[in-house]
């Protein structure tokens, strides 16, 4: 935009009355400048990183934090050129409801090091945080003289959702969705934009809501339809894009407070796989001793603290594409009484159009039992098993698959 670009040659100390001067030759170079450096480099920064399983930020160990502390040194150089500030934010076992962000600034880190880096210190040093992300803002929309909105959040149910996005999204686009062009205000009059200070948002203050936040409630309105993140995520992000918006300026990353979501255009974010966390960044660190991947288009990967699941091709705009069908994703829920002595109970949580078989194995490998669920799953369902005929005091595995996916856990079983 204008704005942009005015405000990106202040930054580089070129004045647009010396332009008005320039040759015609000069002219096309500068502006040829102009739009190469308003691409990626000046778009928004993204950072994320959940710890593996077994581990918080302070219990990994001092070789994987040297690590995460030079994504975040880069992170903080790329700032430098971020001019619309900074965020922090941890999720953390102890608490899941209305988490709040360590610290938002309207600068950029390299002009606030102190802050920044003792919002650093804060989110590593906090014993029982596991996720982490972070967002570097050069504002494309709405208001840019307000510390960094991203992460954007939004509470229910006793969870903490956040987002933070890379990207220019069409307000109008996310509004007529919203509001099914305008005939049903109602998830917007329960979960008001932000204006920060310049009116109502249905008035004057339009103008200052961010596409980013309208997002989110886009995201939102769908997994409170769907009651599945999963479903939601791929039901919203389908709908947008059929509105013509081109997956690069929906690049996302997604909370829920145990799951990082990320999503976007080709290699518009890059994932690294460490043996004691994972990370995602827009720009990977230079000096970083992991391999990145940058994501294919239009793929979801999920990330927790097992590991990395990823489904590419996760959307699609075309009506007759298998691809459109919900993806396969689910968790096994730890299962109870453990021990038990009659029947033993789970829960799978998720979504699938594929059957599910249920194994049992002893503690040897050998199959001891078998049952099938249909291929409509969807949700949290409950499932019992009772050992009928002669099984011996023992541990035993319960393993939940699919022909993409497969989930275990260790059960005892006490006469």
């Amino acid at each position: 935009t204008f704005n942009q670009v005015t405000r990106i040659l202040n930054f580089l100390n070129i004045s647009l009355i010396k332009v008005n001067f320039m040759s015609m030759r000069s002219l096309i170079q500068i502006t040829l400048f102009i739009g190469l450096i308003t691409q990626p480099v000046f778009a928004c920064k993204l950072w994320a990183v959940c710890v593996k399983s077994g581990h918080t930020f302070p219990t990994i160990s001092e070789t994987e934090k040297t690590i995460i502390q030079n994504e975040l040194t880069s992170f903080y150089h790329q700032s430098e050129a971020m001019l619309d500030g900074w965020a922090l934010l941890g999720y953390n076992y102890s608490s899941t409801d209305s988490i709040v962000p360590i610290q938002r600034s309207e600068f950029p880190a390299t002009a606030d090091s102190t802050l920044y880096w003792n919002s650093v210190a804060a989110l590593i040093n906090e014993e029982s945080t596991f996720i982490g992300m972070g967002h570097l803002r050069v504002a494309s929309s709405g208001s840019n003289s307000i510390p960094n909105p991203h992460p954007w959040m939004f509470y229910a149910n006793g969870l903490s959702y956040s987002l933070i996005h890379n990207g220019t999204v069409s307000k109008d686009v996310l509004y007529n969705l919203i509001t099914e062009n305008g005939t049903d205000l109602s998830w917007l009059d329960q979960h008001e934009p932000q204006t920060f200070g310049g009116g109502g948002w249905r008035d004057d203050g339009w103008g200052n809501v961010v596409d980013s936040e309208l997002i989110l409630l886009y995201i939102m309105q769908h997994i409170n339809q769907t009651g599945n993140v999963v479903s939601g995520l791929q039901a919203a992000l389908i709908t947008i894009l059929s509105e013509g918006v081109i997956a690069a300026q929906l690049n996302i990353i997604f909370s829920d407070g145990e799951n990082l979501y990320v999503f976007g255009g080709l290699n518009g974010l890059s994932i690294a796989d460490s043996e004691e966390h994972v990370a995602v960044m827009t720009q990977p660190a230079s000096n970083d001793q992991l391999q990145w991947q940058g994501i294919e288009h239009q793929e979801l990967v999920v990330i927790n603290n097992e590991g990395i699941s990823r489904y590419p091709d996760f959307v699609s705009t075309g009506s007759d594409d298998p691809s459109t069908s919900h993806p396969t994703q689910f968790k096994m829920h730890p299962a109870y009484p453990n021990p038990f002595n009659g029947s033993i109970s789970f829960i799978l949580d998720g979504v699938t159009t594929d059957p599910i078989d249920i194994f049992i194995y002893s503690i040897m490998g050998r199959q001891v039992d078998q049952f099938a669920l249909d291929g409509s799953h969807r949700g949290n369902k409950k499932f019992s098993w009772h050992p009928v005929g002669h099984f011996p005091t023992g541990t035993y595995i319960i393993q939940a698959s699919t022909k993409n996916l497969i989930e275990t856990q260790k059960i005892l079983f006490i006469k």
